[in-house]
This record gives structure tokens, sequence and C-alpha cells, in this order.
């Protein structure tokens, strides 16, 4: 399940200069006709399928692509997306078809358009799977949560750059603890850090055979913070020190290892919004799709690009 937006070129590009542009972009990689974005920090991928030929002067030439972006994921997936489209668009000024049911049709292409084709097309795959299943154990969280988490990840390298090794920047993760999945970030070593606000922290510690993890709730990070004399009333918490403060290089001394069992990492995009499962199990419990397509979307994470 996916959504698929038609681009045509009413002058013929250029192969080399697509290429090229991409080339320039982060995440992009081209295979042949399919040119794929994979963003390792974030997870989001989607693709353009381009079709080429050759003109009179037997140079390869584009007039068509395909846009693509798969369904049944959580909301900030389509906004991720639409940076890179909106983008691609300004470049290269395609004619559009979108086909999707609450789509933009012939154009003109908008930010709002697409998210709104994209929005509608989303909710319905996840109602069309939960007909199928209504006891499909599907892992969820607030789309505020997931929002956040995306917006930290998307930034991070742009931050990691800014900070430079002043102090270290993990990606947030999810996981599942006791059956339920959290927001967790790795702190290696009690070395100075940034870290979001999450619902647990896996201490990295060196063993003989490798590294093993302590895993403590946020409550207790904060704690520890406060104890070594540091800030702890901005997120992230920004840990700048020469020397790792005593409370802390003890506390991942003497912090128990845990099993590696007890927590298991989930890929971000297996987790939906809340607002989007809740929207789905109504509108089944009333026996028609209108009641998952007339709530408000959740909302949109703002992030500067």
């Amino acid at each position: 399940m996916s959504y698929t937006l038609e681009l045509y070129f009413e002058r013929p590009v250029v192969r080399r200069s697509i290429d090229q542009y991409f080339a320039n972009r982060r995440h992009f990689s081209v295979s042949g006709n399919t040119i794929g974005y994979g963003n390792p920090d974030t997870e989001v991928h989607f693709s353009f399928h381009i079709r080429s030929s050759r003109n009179l002067l037997l140079r390869k030439v584009v007039r068509y692509a395909e846009f693509e972006v798969n369904y049944f994921r959580p909301s900030h997936f389509g906004l991720e997306a639409e940076i890179e489209l909106s983008a691609f668009m300004a470049a290269f000024r395609p004619r559009i078809f979108d086909p999707q049911i609450r789509g933009m049709g012939e154009g003109p292409y908008s930010r709002e358009g697409f998210l709104r084709g994209w929005d509608f097309g989303n909710q319905v795959s996840i109602y069309q799977v939960l007909s199928a299943d209504r006891d499909r154990k599907i892992w969820a969280m607030p789309a505020n949560k997931l929002n956040a988490i995306w917006e930290w990840n998307y930034q991070s390298a742009d931050r990691q750059k800014i900070l430079k090794n002043r102090r270290h920047l993990q990606s947030t993760m999810f996981i599942t603890v006791e059956g339920r999945p959290s927001r967790a970030i790795i702190w290696s070593h009690g070395a100075p850090v940034s870290l979001p606000e999450v619902d647990y922290v896996l201490l990295m510690r060196p063993v003989a055979d490798g590294y093993r993890f302590g895993l403590v709730p946020w409550s207790e990070v904060l704690d520890v913070v406060q104890r070594a004399g540091l800030d702890t009333s901005k997120v992230p918490l920004d840990l700048q020190y020469r020397v790792t403060p005593k409370p802390i290089e003890k506390w991942f001394a003497d912090i128990p290892l845990a099993d590696p069992s007890a927590f298991t990492r989930l890929h971000t995009y297996e987790v939906l919004d809340t607002e989007l499962i809740a929207a789905a199990h109504e509108s089944i419990a009333i026996g028609e799709i209108d009641g998952a397509i007339t709530i408000n979307p959740p909302p949109r994470a703002a992030v500067a690009v």
C-alpha cells in the first residue's frame, strides 16, 4: 500500500542533471531507474522511479517519473517525504497528476495538498489492516511524542556539526519494555552528551566480550545529573564537562547490567500514532470508513530545513 505521484516534464530533462541533483542531497542512492531515499537516523524511506529515453542527440533524457512513499506509517513519514518532494518540485518544476482520493488531481502541487492526500491514504490503510484483523497488535504512541523523536533524529546530524566533538549526540530509538513501546537513547561511558527527554536511557559499559547496557528510567537520569550539580531545567540536557563528575562516574560503574531479553528494539516506522489507531477502531465500530478520515490528522512537528 503506497502513495504514488506522477510527474511529467514538459521539456525533457537530461538524466545526468537529475542524477547530479540527487548526488548532492543526503540519503539518496541511485540504482538504475530507481532513486531511493533512506535516512538512517529517522528510518524514513521512499523512492523516485525515473523513465529514461534518448533524444535525437542520443542523450539520455527524462520525460516521466513517479514518486512513491508507503502507507501504514507514522504521520511524520509523510512530512519528511514532503520536504524532499517539495525540493525536487522546485528544482525541476514538473506537471503532476495525483490519483489519490483527496489528492491534488492535475495540480498544482502544494505541501498541504500532498499531506492531505497522503494522510487520507495512510488512515485508510490502517483502517483496512485493522478491519481484516481487529486484534492485530500495532505498536502506538501519541503523535506529539513521535514527532519529538522524529525531529530530534532528523536534525541530529546538523546538531552534531554545531557541537563538533564537545558533546556526543545519539539518535533516539524505540524499544519494548514489559510489552510496551518506549523511547530510548544510549549514553556511553558517562561522556559529555546532549540528551532529549525519553522514557529510558541505555547506559553503555564495556565488558570482557564487548559492550552491555544498564536500563534506567528518565527520572533516574535527572536525579543523578542533579546530584552532580548540573542543570536539569532545560531539555535537551546539555551535559558539558572536562572530567566526568563523580556521581555520574560511580553511577555508571555500579548500575546493574540489564538482561538483553528485557528489551527489544523496534524500527521507528513500526510505531504508529495512537490517534490514527483510535480513529480506525472508531470507524470499524460504526461500520464506515468516514470515521477514520473526518478526524483531524495528528499534530505535525515543525522542523527547520
